[in-house]
């Protein structure tokens, strides 16, 4: 198979990687260093440094190679594919696999705006993944969602069955909103663990607002038994319990006083965006049934302290 990779970051090159070796594997990055380090020595010294990669990857920044994909996988900022999309060219019974998270341009979930220019069947690639275990081969589990369950297990075919375990859906909206409630509410979880550092607080707030992201699905009318697949808790539990997340780290930073509101960090501006988009689609009741996800909103907002916010996501 003819499988391309829209993005040569740390996801992207980790996903080449955990291809079986007998599919033809092409990265594809603007990144001219990463190009010629991957096609000379096979690293990607940005990002795995230590790491050599299958001999079946190749990097190149040439779009029309796009065309020859019988699976192609987006693996770049989401605010950045729609873009990226326009410049390309796929054949019709090429796959887009959406392995990336957060909303696209206008709010709309990834792949509903891909499909507006593009005609090919689309799945969602999610789940409990950090990139620098997969790349050395810890086995990782994903949600795979697409409507046709032999897209699903074609999909799953191109992976090596030692590393990489799936789960299936064909709900893909309820795995988009997923990844993107994920790193909303795990900022939460970080600020309350930078406050209290207890095992039970920390349990308390991750079970409240895993209730308040089944709320959120429920108001998005998406399936919300998909919060039990591999994108759903599994992935909710790595992003809000585990250092190496980012949008943990930006929860301890807040809930520690060394947060400022900084339009140059991508994490602080996709969070603070998303934020905004959801809130913004929700009425008043939803929102009292939403007390973390409102309170949160608040203090992005100004319009609540740290120690507040913290009293009223345990006590209330």
């Amino acid at each position: 198979m003819n499988i391309s990779i829209a993005g040569g970051g740390a996801f992207g090159t980790a996903l080449a990687n955990a291809l079986i070796k007998e599919n033809k594997i092409t990265i594809h990055t603007r990144n001219k260093q990463v190009i010629n380090e991957i096609n000379t020595s096979r690293k990607n010294p940005l990002y795995f440094p230590n790491k050599i990669l299958s001999k079946a990857i190749k990097a190149t920044d040439d779009l029309q190679s796009v065309s020859n994909a019988d699976y192609f996988f987006l693996c770049i900022p989401s605010p950045a594919i729609i873009d990226f999309i326009k410049q390309i060219t796929l054949k019709p019974e090429c796959v887009i696999i959406n392995g990336a998270k957060g909303f696209g341009k206008y709010g709309k979930f990834i792949p509903e705006a891909v499909s507006e220019f593009l005609p090919n069947r689309i799945a969602s690639l999610k789940g409990p993944s950090f990139a620098n275990e997969f790349i050395f081969e810890i086995p990782t589990s994903f949600t795979i969602a697409t409507r046709e369950k032999t897209d699903f297990e074609k999909i799953k075919s191109l992976f090596r069955s030692n590393l990489a375990v799936f789960d299936y859906t064909d709900d893909i909206r309820g795995v988009e909103l997923l990844s993107i409630l994920k790193n909303i509410y795990a900022i939460i979880v970080g600020i309350v663990d930078a406050y209290y550092n207890s095992s039970n607080v920390r349990f308390l707030v991750f079970t409240k607002a895993l209730n308040e992201i089944k709320k959120l699905l429920e108001i998005y009318s998406v399936h919300s038994n998909t919060i039990f697949r591999y994108a759903g808790i599994g992935d909710f539990g790595l992003t809000s319990l585990n250092d190496l997340s980012r949008n943990r780290t930006l929860g301890l930073l807040i809930g520690k006083g060394f947060f400022g509101q900084n339009p140059g960090n991508p994490i602080v501006l996709e969070g603070v965006n998303a934020i905004d988009h959801i809130f913004g689609l929700l009425d008043e009741q939803q929102l009292a049934e939403l007390p973390y996800f409102s309170k949160l909103h608040h203090l992005f907002n100004n319009r609540i302290n740290v120690k507040d916010f913290v009293n009223n996501v345990i006590y209330n």
